[in-house]
């Protein structure tokens, strides 16, 4: 059977029509699946980078976290430091005035420590840098702005504080040993005012001077090596320094006495007693009674004999009563 010739011409044209525009679908298709493959693959290594990135900026932050840590720390200790320091002045200072243990208040040791640590202002302020704009933008000298400011500038912070830290940690460790050296010689200092003699060892009128006088028994002028000091029979006699009983008893024409080693080369004697109330050998305080007052041995009526002696020789003891 035959095909018409008017089929042929009206089919054909249809058929390679429609197979040119198979070929260029399929040819389309192939090129958008290509493509698709290298957008995926670029995507892929695009994630890649910011992957890589991100696992940077992980570490940087790990490392600065360990940075501020280390900072941390070594603020804390500096402050206590300064605490320490702080506390040290004022036990000093407690020690010159002899009112006992000084008592450490947090609020100024705080306030010190936050001194200390913390200054405030832009960096680069106290140095006299200029600070313009974002620490994080730079230009470079063609005028294009530049992202390598940022670590730089917080790398360059880190560093000026670990070094301010360092030399406030060694200058702290220089004053305590300053501090320590101090509140020796502070303590040498209150324990010879404890024990160099200041008071009247008996309440009454001085009625005999130190100095050359005619005795008025042996009726003799001959140096008079202390102050006699007029008071009722029983008054107590109290030491005139800290120190330590170096006799007590009976001493020939001076009666019941007692004498008293300060250290620091300085004693003090008090004779005439009715009785002592101190042995040999007592440590004795400031203003402790020791005895009472008599006219035991060769005396005239009830007074206190008092000498005080530094380096083995007497000297006026009105200068050492206050």
């Amino acid at each position: 059977m035959s095909i018409p010739f008017r089929v042929l011409r009206i089919g054909l044209p249809i058929a390679i029509g429609l197979a040119v525009f198979l070929v260029g679908s399929y040819v389309h298709m192939s090129h958008g699946v290509v493509q698709l493959s290298r957008d995926r693959q670029s995507q892929g290594t695009a994630m890649e980078e910011l992957l890589r990135e991100n696992e940077l900026l992980r570490e940087e932050k790990d490392e600065r976290i360990a940075q501020l840590r280390e900072l941390t720390e070594k603020a804390n200790k500096l402050a206590a430091a300064v605490d320490e320091v702080v506390g040290e002045n004022s036990r000093i200072w407690e020690i010159v005035k002899g009112s006992g243990a000084a008592k450490r208040t947090s609020s100024g040791s705080s306030s010190a420590a936050r001194g200390t640590t913390s200054r405030g202002g832009d960096p680069g302020a106290d140095r006299g840098e200029p600070v313009t704009g974002s620490p994080s933008e730079s230009w470079d000298e063609s005028g294009e702005e530049t992202c390598s400011g940022p670590l730089q500038d917080e790398n360059e912070l880190a560093l000026a504080a670990d070094e301010a830290l360092f030399r406030l940690s060694e200058l702290t460790s220089t004053t305590r040993k300053d501090m320590s050296g101090l509140r020796s010689s502070a303590t040498q200092y209150r324990d010879k005012l404890n024990r160099t003699p200041s008071i009247a060892p008996a309440k009454g009128k001085i009625v005999s001077g130190y100095g050359n006088r005619l005795h008025p028994i042996l009726r003799v002028t001959r140096l008079h090596e202390g102050v006699d000091i007029a008071a009722s029979r029983g008054t107590p006699i109290v030491a005139t320094a800290d120190g330590v009983v170096t006799r007590a008893g009976w001493l020939g024409s001076y009666g019941y006495a007692v004498e008293i080693s300060h250290g620091y080369g300085i004693t003090t004697f008090y004779a005439h007693n009715s009785r002592n109330a101190v042995k040999t050998g007592a440590a004795v305080k400031r203003g402790q009674v020791i005895a009472y007052v008599g006219s035991t041995g060769l005396s005239t009526g009830a007074h206190v004999h008092y000498e005080v002696r530094v380096s083995k020789r007497p000297v006026n003891p009105s200068s050492y009563m206050k």
